[in-house]
């Protein structure tokens, strides 16, 4: 009997395992945006339309002309690939089939729970094929049966058409995303949203724009992608597309109110933001001691570049004076630049150092625990504070006493770990996501470590950037909003 009721209390902890997991999920905690170039199926509403694609399922809303916050992330879905999807006529059941089975939305909870099989659904769309004649606003013409060639020779389909049956035909294509077409008159848009890269490495707030770049891997569009938060618009500049600006990694941006730099594996780049010229690449052959750029800063009139041979200055009025600083930063990784009002702190892997660039004076700054004895990854200024990031933890330095405070942490070493930081929280990247200490405390700072259970997209963090309540995380798999401040959330 003992024996029996042991063996009932593990099934039914089993079963509600997933649940607890799902639980600890907010509504609005997390959402994720991806590539969503890749449509397999299209669902409308009366008021909306739904794109599953290989990274989720994304939102458009019909009346408002404007996208929706992408239904993936946190809330159960894990940013799986989306095979198929059917909504009803007014948006109260939506439901998806992945390589998993198939789930249901939860408008209340706004998550998805697995359902056993699909129930019947009276939809108001009907499934057609391409048709004969597509007159396109865009840069590309139509060759019949689906087929899109650009004007840069890439092919693209159609690859999921329905008739919302009020004169528009909704298209979800194989490697431009989402597009809309009016029946009557054949004209045809693309609906551009999403990354063109999914895996992130950095992030720029940049006045109204949330910028991105990363990794350049078997990705069909590669380049810069610039998120407007308050519209949930995406803007891109494409690399690959000329020998200008080929496709190549983007470790770092920088801007001005005129251009854009972006650091990459193959030197700097320069886009005038009006034009969207590309010059460049500033590398070896120009002054740089190596043309892999890990750090960008612009300061006092000039583009500070750190590389991983070095850091150099190139004076912007000129873009052809460079000034290599002191021995010391001649040689090794330059991972991170930040300004102290005119004075520059550079994290190198031999330690933090603050350059006066007027005197050229250089210090290196050691911390009493000695935890920025070596790398130091990430440097992040939060009011009268400098925050520091090295393989054996944080350090906060009070610019205004000069007294320094450690948090010894244990990190994976030689992983380089962003770094965001204001009044009161200090957040890194950790070996399972994320890791936000709040400094607001009696005591010492409390600790709180966030993962793919709390609605990170992936356990991989390669950059973080604050903005207010918010934190934007770039990962392998996507941008993530994160909400670090929810009042309702239970630490």
């Amino acid at each position: 009997m003992i024996t029996r009721v042991i063996t009932l209390i593990v099934i039914l902890l089993a079963l509600a395992a997933p649940a607890m997991t799902l639980a600890q999920i907010l509504p609005g905690q997390a959402v994720t945006y991806g590539n969503f170039d890749y449509v397999y199926s299209v669902a409308s509403s009366m008021s909306r339309v739904y794109f599953a694609t290989t990274s989720g399922v994304t939102v458009y809303d019909k009346i408002a002309r404007r996208w929706e916050d992408p239904l993936n992330g946190g809330d159960g879905l894990r940013n799986q690939t989306v095979r198929r999807l059917w909504v009803d006529q007014f948006d109260q059941k939506l439901y998806i089939a992945t390589d998993a089975g198939y789930y249901e939305y939860d408008l209340l909870f706004e998550r998805w729970y697995p359902i056993p099989e699909l129930p019947e659904l009276d939809l108001d769309y009907d499934y057609v094929g391409p048709p004969d004649m597509w007159l396109t606003q865009f840069d590309a013409n139509y060759h019949g049966e689906g087929r899109f060639v650009d004007i840069y020779g890439r092919t693209f389909y159609a690859n999921a058409i329905i008739n919302d049956r009020v004169g528009n035909l909704w298209i979800g294509t194989w490697g431009r995303g989402a597009a809309r077409s009016d029946v009557a008159s054949t004209l045809m848009e693309l609906l551009p949203f999403g990354l063109l890269q999914a895996d992130v490495r950095t992030i720029l707030h940049d006045d109204t724009l949330i910028w991105t770049g990363g990794k350049s891997f078997n990705d069909r569009r590669t380049g810069l992608s610039a998120l407007n938060p308050e519209t949930n618009a995406f803007s891109y500049i494409e690399s690959g597309i000329s020998a200008f600006f080929p496709a190549t990694d983007v470790n770092c941006l920088a801007t001005t109110k005129d251009r854009i730099f972006v650091g990459t594996t193959n030197g700097v780049y320069t886009i005038g933001r009006k034009s969207q010229r590309v010059d460049g690449p500033l590398n070896r052959n120009r002054g740089l001691p190596d043309n892999d750029v890990r750090s960008l800063l612009v300061l006092n009139g000039a583009l500070w570049v750190g590389t991983t041979d070095g850091l150099v200055m190139v004076e912007l009025a000129t873009d052809s004076v460079f000034y290599v600083v002191p021995d010391q930063l001649r040689q090794g990784i330059i991972y991170d630049l930040e300004a102290e009002d005119s004075a520059l702190w550079i994290g190198s892997e031999t330690g933090a150092y603050r350059l006066k660039p007027g005197t050229g004076r250089l210090q290196r700054f050691e911390d009493k625990n000695q935890v920025l004895f070596s790398r130091v990854y990430d440097i992040d200024r939060a009011g009268t504070h400098m925050w520091f990031c090295a393989d054996d933890g944080l350090v906060d330095l009070d610019l205004t006493t000069g007294k320094s405070t450690a948090i010894q942490d244990q990190f994976q070493p030689f992983v380089r770990r962003p770094l965001a930081a204001n009044d009161i929280m200090v957040a890194t990247a950790s070996n399972f996501g994320m890791t936000i200490y709040f400094l607001d405390q009696e005591s010492k700072p409390y600790r709180r470590e966030f993962t793919v259970d709390d609605g990170l997209a992936s356990e991989t963090v390669n950059a973080l950037e604050l903005d207010g309540d918010y934190i934007w995380i770039g990962s392998d798999v996507g941008l993530t909003r994160f909400w670090w401040n929810n009042p309702d959330r239970v630490d």
